[in-house]
C-alpha cells in the first residue's frame, strides 16, 4: 500500500527518468515518426468517440446504448494513451502514462463483458434490409387496410340506404292503417301496431348508429378543434334531456387539438349521455369533465354519480352491441361506447373505465397531441428506401 501511495502522491513527478529523446540513440526522422504516428493515431481515437456521442445523442431510443458509450471511452483512452507516449519525448510522465494504460485496460475488460452479455440482443437486431422489408410490408397492410375502409364505408352507406327504404315504406304503410282503420281496430291490433312502428324507429336508429361508426376516423380533414367549445355546444344540445332530470356538468378547462371535428364530437357526446342517461334514481346527474397534460398526449376523464358498472363488464361494454341492461331501463343501440374506442383507438389513444356500483363511473382516455389516424399516415407519409 505505501508503494501505491507514494505513485499517486508523485503521479506527475518526473525527476526520476528522462525525456524520451535521451533515451537510446533517436535520429530525428525516426523521433518525429514516432511522435507524427501517434498524434494521428490520437486524433483519429479522439475523433471516432465525438462522433459516437453525438449518433447517441441524436438517435433516441438506439439500442445497446450502454455498450455504445463504452466503446467510446475504450477508444478515447487509447487515444490517450498514443497522446501521451508522443508527449514523453518532452514529459516523461512514465506514472501518469501507467495510470491512462490501467484505466484503459479496465474500460476494454468492461467493454468485453458487455459485448458478451448483449450478445443475444445484439444479434437480434435487424439489418437495413430486414427494416426495409418489414417497412414495406407495412406499408402495403397500411394501403390495404385503406382499401377495406373505403369499401366498408361505401357499403355501410349502400346498405344503410338500402335498408332505410323499406323502413320508410313499413313506416308508411302503419302510419295509413292506424289512420285510416284505427277506429276499427281492437285494443290489442293498435297495440300491435305501436310496438311495430316503435321497432321500426329502433332499426332506424340502428341503421343511423352503424353507419356513424363506420364513418369514424374516415376523414383526414383536420381542423383546430377548441374542446371548451365543442363540449359547451353538446350540453347546449342536451339541456332539455339535463332539465328533465336536473343534472349538472362540471367542465375543466380542456385542450384544442388538430382532429375530425365530428369523430371528437361523438366521443364526448356519448360519453355524456351515457354519464345523464344511466343515473341512480332519486339522485341528480352530476358530471365532471377534466383533461391532464402526459407529455406528448392529453389524458381526459369523465366521471359521473351514476349507477356504476361491475368490474368483469369493463371490457364488455366497448364492443358493438353490447348491452348491459333492457331497453325497458334505458335505452339505446349498444354503439355509443364502441364508438368512442373506435375513436381513441384510430387517433392512437387508449381507452378504459374504473367504477364503482352504486357510486359511479370515471371513463379515462388518452388522445395524442399530433393525432394521426391511419388513413392520413396512408395519404401523407410515404416510405421512402434508399436504393
Amino acid at each position: 500500500m505505501q508503494q501505491v501511495y507514494e505513485f499517486f502522491q508523485r503521479l506527475t513527478d518526473t525527476s526520476d527518468w528522462p525525456p524520451r529523446w535521451f533515451c537510446g540513440r533517436w535520429t530525428d526522422f525516426h523521433g518525429w515518426l514516432y511522435i507524427l504516428s501517434d498524434l494521428a493515431i490520437w486524433f483519429a481515437y479522439m475523433a471516432i468517440p465525438l462522433v459516437l456521442i453525438r449518433f447517441i445523442l441524436v438517435k433516441e431510443g438506439i439500442p445497446l446504448g450502454r455498450v455504445f458509450w463504452l466503446f467510446g471511452a475504450f477508444i478515447l483512452l487509447c487515444g490517450l494513451t498514443h497522446l501521451i507516449d508522443a508527449m514523453m519525448f518532452w514529459w516523461p510522465a512514465y506514472r501518469v502514462n501507467a495510470l491512462i494504460r490501467f484505466l484503459t485496460g479496465a474500460v476494454s475488460i468492461a467493454t468485453v463483458l458487455a459485448l458478451i452479455m448483449n450478445f443475444k440482443e445484439a444479434v437480434g437486431l435487424r439489418t437495413s434490409n430486414e427494416y426495409e422489408q418489414e417497412l414495406t410490408l407495412r406499408k402495403q397492410a397500411v394501403q390495404e387496410l385503406t382499401r377495406s375502409n373505403e369499401e366498408l364505408q361505401q357499403f355501410a352507406y349502400v346498405a344503410s340506404h338500402d335498408l332505410q327504404s323499406p323502413l320508410k315504406t313499413i313506416e308508411n304503410y302503419l302510419e295509413v292503417l292506424q289512420r285510416r282503420h284505427g277506429d276499427q281496430l281492437d285494443d290489442d291490433a293498435r297495440r300491435l301496431i305501436g310496438v311495430s312502428t316503435a321497432a321500426t324507429s329502433r332499426m332506424r336508429t340502428l341503421i343511423n348508429d352503424l353507419l356513424d361508426f363506420s364513418k369514424v376516423g374516415s376523414s383526414t380533414e383536420f381542423t383546430d378543434v377548441n374542446l371548451n367549445e365543442l363540449v359547451a355546444e353538446i350540453l347546449d344540445e342536451q339541456q332539455n334531456e339535463m332539465q328533465a332530470v336536473e343534472a349538472t356538468v362540471e367542465v375543466e378547462p380542456l385542450p384544442t387539438l388538430k382532429a375530425h371535428r365530428t369523430d371528437l364530437k361523438q366521443l364526448f357526446q356519448n360519453l355524456i349521455s351515457n354519464g345523464i342517461k344511466y343515473r341512480r334514481p332519486d339522485v341528480p346527474p352530476h358530471l365532471s369533465i377534466r383533461a391532464e397534460n402526459r407529455g406528448d398526449a392529453f389524458e381526459f376523464t369523465v366521471s359521473d354519480n351514476g349507477i356504476g358498472i361491475e368490474r368483469q363488464y369493463f371490457d364488455r361494454i366497448f364492443q358493438v352491441f353490447q348491452r348491459l341492461h333492457g331497453r325497458g331501463e334505458y335505452p339505446g343501440t349498444g354503439i355509443g361506447l364502441a364508438t368512442c374506442k373506435k375513436v381513441v383507438e384510430i387517433y392512437g389513444g387508449h381507452i378504459g373505465v374504473e367504477s364503482t356500483p352504486g357510486q359511479g363511473s370515471t371513463f379515462f382516455f388518452t388522445l395524442p397531441k399530433v393525432i394521426k389516424t391511419v388513413n392520413q399516415y396512408a395519404q401523407t407519409n410515404s416510405l421512402h428506401f434508399a436504393d
